[in-house]
């Protein structure tokens, strides 16, 4: 995989996992226990994107993980949902910039 593919990878989940960190305690303060579960969604989708990456198969897996990032984001726009937009957004230039990988 090109170096700067993985580099994305590695910043979206880098970004997901510090945004989930910092928000953890005012949300469980807020919302309970459930919205930690909701703060794990883009950490869980960036991780199999970030682990799908060498495959063939990798920029379809990282699109979708893009959308259905965007798609969480958008819900819950009115809460912590927009805080995760630029992981959206850096799995979308991981997906778009991928080059499959050629099986020999």
């Amino acid at each position: 995989m090109p170096g700067p593919t993985r580099g994305l990878h590695r910043w979206a989940l880098g970004l997901a996992v510090l945004l989930a960190v910092a928000l953890a305690v005012t949300t469980w303060q807020d919302s309970g226990a459930w919205a930690l579960v909701l703060l794990g969604v883009p950490v869980a989708l960036s991780a199999a994107a970030y682990r799908a990456a060498p495959t063939a198969s990798s920029s379809w897996q990282t699109g979708a993980a893009a959308v259905l990032v965007l798609v969480w984001a958008v819900l819950l726009a009115q809460g912590i949902g927009l805080f995760f937009l630029p992981v959206a957004v850096l799995l979308g230039l991981a997906a778009f910039t991928e080059t499959e990988v050629v099986r020999r």
